[in-house]
C-alpha cells in the first residue's frame, strides 16, 4: 500500500492548487490527478446531481487502488462527502473552509468566505459557520462562481484586467474585513491579484491544512511512500486539448490522458 497512489480530483484545474502543496511536502508520493471536465462546474450543480457525479467518480477511481482519495473541491466536500464515505472502503478526505485559522487571525472580528454559489447557499456551510464561529465574529459570504470559469479556461493567465474587474465586483469594499477564506480550490490561482487589490486582507488557501492532515494520516497509518521521487498521472474526462494547453502554461509537463466514462 505504501507505493499506491493518492488520487486527487475535482471538476478542473482546481486540484493543482492542492497538488502543488502535496508535491512540496510529500515529494515521494505517487499521485493520480483526475480532472472531471465533463462535469464542470461542480459549484452550480444541485446536491442530488452532485451526489450522483461524485459517487460515480469514486467508483471509477477505485480501479486505481489508491491508498487515499482527496476530493479537492469545497462544494462536494461540504455537501455530500459524509454520505459518500459510507459507500467506499477507501479513505476519503475533503476540502473545507479554513474557518478555525481565520478566527485565530482576525483582528477586526469580521471574516469572509469566498466560495461557489452552491456552497454559499448550502445549509451545510451555514451549519459549519454556526458550529465553528463565535457569535462575536461577523461573517460575510461572497459568491465567486462568476470568476471560476475564467480561471478554468485560462483567462487569468491572459487578461489580468478582466480578472481584476470580476474580483472587485465580487468583493467590493473590504474595509471592515481582514481575513477571507478561499473556499474553492480554483481561487488560489488568482491569489497574487487578490493580495494586490486588497493588501490589508489575509487570504487563506486551504491546501496547507489539507496536506498537513494528509501527512499526519500517512504517518499514523504507516503509509508513507519510501521510494523517492513520486510520479504523477493526469486524467481528464473531456476537452483534453484545451486542458493540456492551460496545464502547460502553468508549468505542468506530464502527459495528459483522456478517459471516457459516464453516469
Amino acid at each position: 500500500m505504501n507505493s499506491s497512489p493518492i488520487v486527487v480530483f475535482d471538476s478542473g484545474i482546481g486540484s493543482i492548487s492542492v497538488i502543488r502543496e502535496i508535491k512540496r511536502e510529500l515529494p515521494n508520493e505517487n499521485l493520480i490527478y483526475f480532472a472531471d471536465k465533463a462535469n464542470f462546474p461542480y459549484g452550480k450543480k444541485s446536491q442530488i446531481d452532485l451526489f450522483k457525479i461524485v459517487h460515480q467518480t469514486i467508483k471509477y477511481l477505485e480501479r486505481f487502488h489508491p491508498k487515499l482519495i482527496i476530493m479537492a473541491s469545497n462544494t462536494p466536500s461540504l455537501q455530500v462527502i459524509d454520505e459518500i464515505k459510507l459507500l467506499t472502503n477507501i479513505p476519503l478526505v475533503g476540502v473545507k473552509p479554513p474557518i478555525k485559522k481565520a478566527i485565530k487571525i482576525t483582528k477586526k472580528n469580521h471574516i469572509g468566505i469566498m466560495a461557489t454559489e452552491s456552497s454559499i447557499k448550502s445549509k451545510e456551510l451555514d451549519e459549519l459557520i454556526k458550529s465553528e464561529i463565535p457569535q462575536n465574529i461577523f461573517v460575510s459570504k461572497y459568491n465567486a462562481s462568476s470568476i471560476i470559469p475564467l480561471i478554468e479556461d485560462g483567462t487569468f493567465l491572459r487578461n489580468r484586467k478582466k480578472i481584476e474587474q470580476f474580483i472587485t465586483q465580487i468583493l467590493g469594499n473590504l474595509d471592515n474585513i481582514d481575513v477571507i477564506t478561499l473556499s474553492s480550490t480554483h481561487l488560489p490561482f488568482i491569489l497574487d491579484q487578490l493580495n494586490q487589490i486588497y493588501p490589508h486582507v489575509k487570504f487563506l488557501d486551504p491546501a496547507e491544512s489539507i496536506v498537513k492532515d494528509l501527512k499526519k494520516f500517512l504517518i499514523d497509518n504507516n503509509l508513507t511512500n519510501k521510494t523517492k521521487n513520486g510520479k504523477m498521472r493526469i486524467l481528464v474526462s473531456d476537452n483534453k486539448k484545451k486542458f493540456q494547453e492551460i496545464l502547460r502554461q502553468i508549468g505542468r509537463k506530464e502527459k495528459i490522458e483522456e478517459v471516457f466514462w459516464s453516469l
